[in-house]
């Protein structure tokens, strides 16, 4: 068998032995649309409420990000998980090295983390949630680098979209600091 037979094998004996995480996107950063952000959060709406929605998330993203971001928020913000036809809202926490989230649709949460100094090969975040299940998270930055999208998936076959960040989900941030 030669090299590139091997090479060619690797992810199917990978795949098999489950090391692989499901719907794995690569961790670093790509170009990200409006549109992207849309589909992802709204996608789980009934066709009547759904233009709705992707109307105000492109709303959203015309007001942008406040400029410079305050104090933290360039490392931080809202995170958004739609899993199951429901809502998780939370929020995230990064550096260069490890991030973590937390996200709860009010009688359920789950959380996320990865760690390269503590040996996370990648990017991708171990998912634990309240009610037992555990999975995989992996996101993809946008070329800004503090927004983007992502994909969960968990052992009981449940699969999600992520979106996370203040350009999207400013409106998060907002409704949060006016409650307080």
């Amino acid at each position: 068998m030669t090299r590139r037979h091997l090479v060619a094998l690797l992810p199917i004996v990978l795949g098999a032995c489950g090391l692989v995480p499901p719907n794995h996107l690569g961790g670093i950063g790509a170009s990200v649309s409006p549109m992207d952000y849309a589909r992802r959060l709204c996608a789980h709406l009934d066709p009547e409420s759904y233009s709705s929605c992707v109307s105000q998330v492109l709303d959203e993203i015309d007001l942008g990000q406040p400029d410079p971001l305050p104090a933290g928020y360039s490392t931080s913000g809202p995170f958004a998980v739609v899993m199951g036809g429901e809502v998780y809202v939370g929020d995230y926490r990064s550096n260069p090295f490890k991030a973590d989230f937390r996200v709860s649709n009010g009688r359920n949460g789950c959380r996320g983390a990865y760690n390269a100094i503590t040996g996370s090969a990648d990017a991708v975040f171990d998912v634990y949630c309240d009610d037992g299940r555990s999975g995989w998270a992996d996101v993809i930055r946008a070329g800004d680098g503090r927004n983007g999208i992502g994909k969960i998936a968990l052992d009981d076959g449940a699969e999600g979209d992520i979106v996370f960040g203040h350009l999207p989900l400013g409106g998060l941030d907002r409704r949060r600091n006016d409650a307080l």
